[in-house]
């Protein structure tokens, strides 16, 4: 008999895996507690298109997600753009693309710009190797940066950017992840003066409904707005799910369950984020729940503003000065053209931060107005009637925090308890997180299943 298989999340991961799945013949049923489906790369409607509610592109080597864009008969929507990347500080704006950009950095002395220069050099072109990982995950960012890009490079350059994403944790933060970040980004060059990045015409919805039709096309089913309470085990293996009281998932699970008091399932893969695969998963060993626990999670809050003008001329600015509340604005429209838009500017504005933190809690209106002043400094002439339309949107698992020596502490995709998976983002290292990983991810996981069910495990 074929086996049946559940799918916990609805985002890149999940939709992947049961895709893979239902390649293979399986009959896959994906859960997704949003309306949506996408996670965090899902979308809204905007000017008679879609936006994703955090913003996404590709690097040249996110070759996964472009493979499944190519298999789905999407590969006309792939286009490569050159972007323009810039860093905020002393109150004026600084290109930082080629390494010439980086000579002009005039927010450090020279000697320590050509530090800065030598060091990227080196992690990107002279150890873009997997195995300098183990060297590379003993250390910090924040002491082997200090060591060798210098105290002052790290006070002024690279130190904002830790804390602005990591917080307290900045300077706790395994040079590993510093690592992959250079290679990437700085791998995305094409030559040394221009940057090209990935995007989707027509958004990252092409991609998540072409993926949702055909999961539904090979026989499987997907139920959004619907929350999954209990992942039931019995005997040491996970048996089904028990749904949630409201109305869509009552009706999930009178569908799938009919008298039985959950529904029944042979496998089980969970996508969600480690502290909320514990909330529905009670019986995990205390050994695999440290590994759960080992890697911790930042938040992130993002404002997202239609306007009538550009803020400014860069793509991706980070934000050096530490006096700005957020750590980076994205203006989408001066990455894709504004005639998409009905001629409207997109800006983006990024911040990651603890769930306790008070722009964690504000409203939306109450977020804009204390950007404000901090948009003034970035462009004097912004002023709120700029804005024409706003959106507020939060995540309490936006950034896996890795300790030191991750690589031993990783949950096994195959949890102690049997049939059951899980698959997210704390198992992505050493490479950060995107949906080009979430892509491969899956189609992992969907090989495993296949594996024990051929075995019969």
């Amino acid at each position: 008999m074929t086996q049946r298989i559940a799918i916990i999340g609805g985002g890149f991961a999940g939709l992947t895996a049961a895709y893979e799945l239902g390649k293979k013949g399986y009959p896959t049923f994906l859960f997704e507690r949003m309306s949506e489906l996408g996670g965090l790369a899902g979308t809204f409607p905007i000017e008679g298109t879609r936006l994703e509610r955090g913003y996404h592109h590709w690097f040249t080597s996110d070759t996964h997600i472009i493979a499944q864009m190519e298999e789905l008969g999407l590969g006309d929507r792939v286009q490569w753009i050159e972007s323009k990347t810039g860093w905020f500080d002393d109150g004026r704006i600084w290109n930082v693309v080629s390494p010439t950009d980086l000579l002009r950095l005039g927010t450090l002395p020279l000697v320590d710009r050509l530090r800065l220069g030598l060091v990227l050099y080196y992690l990107t072109f002279l150890q873009a190797r997997r195995n300098r990982m183990a060297d590379y995950e003993s250390i910090t960012a924040a002491a082997w940066l200090k060591k060798y890009a210098g105290q002052r490079a790290w006070d002024k350059q690279l130190g904002p950017l830790f804390y602005g994403k990591f917080g307290a944790e900045a300077e706790n933060i395994p040079l590993v992840w510093f690592w992959y970040k250079a290679v990437l980004r700085l791998g995305s060059r094409k030559g040394l003066t221009k940057e090209v990045l990935g995007y989707p015409r027509g958004s990252y919805q092409v991609l998540i409904d072409a993926l949702a039709d055909a999961i539904r096309k090979q026989g499987g089913k997907i139920y959004v707005g619907t929350t999954v309470q209990r992942v039931v085990v019995e005997n040491g293996a996970a048996v089904g799910l028990r749904f949630a009281d409201d109305a869509a998932s009552q009706a999930a699970q009178r569908e799938l369950a009919g008298d039985r008091s959950y529904a029944r399932f042979d496998r089980i893969v969970c996508t969600a984020p480690s502290f909320a695969t514990l909330k529905i998963v009670a019986e995990l060993p205390a050994d695999y729940v440290a590994k759960m626990k080992a890697a911790k999670y930042m938040a992130a809050v993002l404002l997202i503003l239609k306007m009538k003008q550009p803020l400014s001329r860069i793509y991706w600015l980070n934000i050096a000065d530490r006096t700005i509340p957020f750590v980076a604005t994205i203006e989408h429209t001066n990455f894709i053209a504004p005639e998409v838009y009905g001629n409207k500017r997109i800006l983006y504005v990024s911040n990651y931060l603890d769930p306790s933190s008070p722009y964690f809690q504000m409203s939306r209106d109450e977020l804009f107005n204390a950007y404000v002043p901090h948009l003034q400094k970035i462009n004097p002439s912004f002023a709120p009637d700029w804005v024409e339309e706003l959106w507020h949107f939060k995540e309490a698992a936006a950034q896996p925090i890795v300790p030191l020596n991750y690589s031993k502490q990783i949950p096994e995709y195959r949890t102690p308890l049997r049939n059951l998976y899980l698959a997210n983002t704390t198992q992505i290292y050493p490479e950060d997180r995107g949906t080009n990983y979430s892509v491969r991810l899956g189609q992992v996981i969907a090989n495993l299943v296949e594996e024990d069910a051929r075995r019969g495990n």
